[in-house]
């Protein structure tokens, strides 16, 4: 029998009785590899980059583990929907291509795609893996059903018998009965009632320091998989769109939500890792309805170096409190935060965050339509304090700044807001959700306006027109597809003209001149009323160009690569296309082909230049990362993959600080980019990055593209 390596770490601890059944029907036999202990910690190191949670780094500890295992196979599953509707954590879509591009282990890895969302595909891979293991293919399908079947079955075991992942494993690997577990069930009086809730590849691990037990002293424990899934379900339903939310991260809060509303618990206890990007979601959810129920909540955030004793204290203080004095504490009213609470009036003043040259096309777009605005202030530090005052603590610095730009649209006089959505992988589409629900805990009062996509536009598109009209103030037809094709000019013409000065920056001879042309241009756009007058003012600009005295110079090529927000912020990257274009010396062409209107023809208006240009970013990507993990994490392979046939010197990848598709694509990059053979400098950007650090490095990788492009041009040296 073929011997197939799992590593024992994330995914397994949800879907081990599939894989189990699976691989075994299959004809190979499980190869666990051993329990995390303090060794396997330490070996984390091989892990490329730090910034992934602590979950990620325990695979790669655990796949080295099983690469020295008499196993002829380890089996990396690409798991990226185990429900139709909704998608797994980027990085648990992403881990297999991490793995691969870390270990040479080519052949050996076998990584099935798991995706309810396109079976087709699910089982076509599937038929590989049976070739492999010289199963016929005929029954392949047979094979997935009955694992499914067997998963679900298990799932329920779960349920009826209130055991915990770890408990019911032991069963399933006949190392203990179900008797020696019945005693948990014993008392049925038992208080206090405690709901802990986290993934179970923290609950059962080596970190979490027996948190279980430790509860168990205290009271009767219920966990997210004692939870019947048709009560998680119904909970989901109940949150706009949550049967999209990330699937294991629904059982955790649906399972929450049901056990507070149904007073099953007197405590609860929220457990994460620290940097856990979907956590930073539903932890919002769970604080809110504990907060509403008076609950006391305790959150416990885990990384490598927590250490026991501390987490003991904090427990026996959690435990130890009269829960009378805790409900006290939690159940106090709101007040009003930072401004007077907002009533709302008949007439909608619109609010909308900032990205890039959008402040300006979306303002032109509501105005156009007869609607009152509000253009969110340049974003500052005082917007990202502002909005850290109430974001969680992990959720992607996009939201937080966005979030204090709101504060800042309400003290202006705002009482509407419009967001975009659009459930996927990414969190973005959880934004306008989350900065409702916190706004509003702070006593707020506004009207979220929430646009989705058209498409398709049997489900959708009647909702969407709906918002349409009520974010246009009910402007005719004819008017708003005016305003939209009057924004959609104005955005087309700033992203162009952007385009031109990180070219021209690069050979102007007096520096800075081609910045203040645009800023003349910028602030025309913003007065225009009409597609002529835009046209116009592009003209002047462009000629105004041609008066710039020019250098022959022999610039650097770099291009900037990463999430979109923090690529088109000025204030966030700290300016870095006009640091790069001013240097004193080094002369540099910026190059960076994420924009708005990247986006818009290619994910809305489907040009076909802009089709054909992503699917050479997906093509240059694939063997590196074969899966979409959502935001932009695969463009910054396949655009760092086609910069180094472009003829770029160099590329500066910027992510923001927790941003889950980039901290899959930077774990990638670090080991793609000597393949590629081109340096690639990541930035990971939080609200502590400070310019000097950031320019420093800057200078030193602009010296060492210099250094490189000498040693190719002369490899002999200047003999």
């Amino acid at each position: 029998m073929i011997k197939i390596g799992l590593p024992r770490a994330m995914s397994y601890y949800y879907l081990y009785p599939f894989f189990k059944t699976l691989i075994s029907e299959l004809g190979g036999e499980v190869i666990l590899s051993k329990l995390t202990t303090k060794a396997t910690l330490e070996e984390m190191s091989v892990c490329p980059t730090d910034e992934p949670c602590l979950a990620v780094k325990l695979y790669f500890s655990h796949v080295k583990q099983l690469i020295d295992e008499d196993c002829e196979y380890i089996f990396i599953p690409r798991l990226i929907s185990v429900e139709e509707g909704n998608f797994c954590c980027p990085k648990i879509i992403g881990i297999a291509d991490m793995i691969t591009n870390t270990f040479d282990i080519g052949e050996r890895v076998l990584s099935p795609r798991i995706d309810m969302s396109n079976k087709q595909q699910m089982v076509e891979d599937l038929h590989y893996i049976a070739k492999c293991l010289g199963f016929k293919k005929n029954k392949v399908i047979e094979v997935l059903d009955k694992s499914w079947k067997f998963q679900k079955d298990f799932s329920k075991f779960m349920v009826d018998n209130k055991l915990t992942t770890e408990e019911a494993y032991a069963i399933l690997d006949k190392k203990s009965g179900i008797d020696h577990y019945k005693e948990h069930e014993e008392d049925k009086e038992q208080v206090p009632a405690i709901g802990v809730i986290g993934h179970p590849y923290v609950l059962y691990e080596w970190v979490s320091h027996n948190l279980i037990q430790r509860f168990r002293q205290y009271g009767k424990v219920f966990t997210p998989e004692m939870v019947d899934k048709k009560h998680i379900k119904d909970q989901m339903k109940q949150i706009y769109e949550g049967e999209k939310l990330w699937h294991f991260e629904a059982q955790m809060l649906g399972s929450a939500l049901y056990l507070m509303k149904n007073r099953l618990i007197d405590r609860l206890v929220l457990v994460g890792l620290f940097e856990c990007g979907p956590e930073s979601i539903v932890e919002a959810y769970i604080e809110e309805e504990a907060d509403r129920l008076g609950i006391p909540l305790l959150k416990l955030f885990l990384d490598e170096q927590t250490g026991e004793a501390g987490l003991v204290t904090r427990i026996e203080a959690f435990m130890d409190t009269d829960i009378q004095n805790l409900e006290e504490e939690v159940t106090v009213v709101h007040k009003p935060f930072h401004t007077e609470k907002v009533l709302l009036r008949e007439k909608p003043i619109v609010g909308f965050p900032a990205m890039g040259q959008l402040d300006i096309v979306i303002d032109s777009i509501l105005k156009e339509c007869g609607v009152e605005t509000v253009k969110p202030p340049a974003l500052s530090t005082r917007s990202i304090e502002l909005g850290k005052e109430l974001a969680p603590e992990f959720v992607c610095l996009p939201l937080t700044a966005t979030l204090g730009q709101m504060i800042e649209m309400l003290e202006l006089g705002a009482n509407s807001f419009l967001m975009v959505s659009g459930k996927g992988r990414c969190r973005l589409g959880w934004y306008a959700q989350i900065q409702e629900l916190l706004l509003k805990r702070k006593g707020l009062s506004f009207n979220m306006m929430i646009i989705d996509s058209p498409f398709p536009l049997r489900k959708n598109g009647l909702n969407f027109f709906n918002t349409i009209k009520q974010v246009t103030n009910g402007a005719r037809f004819d008017r708003v597809i005016k305003s939209l094709a009057l924004g959609y000019h104005k955005l087309e013409v700033l992203e162009n003209a952007q385009a031109v000065c990180r070219r021209i920056r690069a050979y102007e001879s007096q520096r800075g001149q081609i910045d203040q042309v645009f800023n003349l241009l910028r602030a025309g756009i913003d007065q225009a009323s009409d597609y002529r007058t835009v046209t116009k003012f592009y003209k002047n600009f462009m000629e105004e160009t041609e008066t710039i005295k020019l250098e022959d110079t022999n610039p650097l090529k770099v291009a900037l690569v990463g999430e979109i927000w923090v690529l088109l912020e000025p204030f966030v990257n700290m300016e870095i296309e006009k640091f790069l274009g001013s240097r004193e010396n080094i002369r540099v062409v910026v190059e960076r082909e994420l924009t708005v209107s990247h986006w818009l023809q290619g994910n809305i208006l489907y040009t076909k230049k802009a089709v054909k240009r992503g699917k050479e970013i997906q093509k240059a990507a694939s063997p590196y990362l074969k899966e979409y993990v959502g935001g932009h994490g695969r463009e910054s392979i396949g655009l760092t993959a086609l910069a180094s046939q472009e003829g770029v010197d160099g590329v500066i990848h910027l992510m923001p600080f927790t941003c889950m598709p980039e901290i899959v694509a930077h774990n990638i990059l670090t080991q793609a980019s000597d393949k590629l053979d081109i340096p690639v400098l990541s930035f990971i950007i939080s609200d502590q990055t400070g310019e000097a650090g950031f320019e420093t490095r800057l200078e030193a990788f602009l010296e060492l593209l210099l250094e490189r492009r000498f040693e190719k041009t002369y490899p002999m040296g200047w003999s």
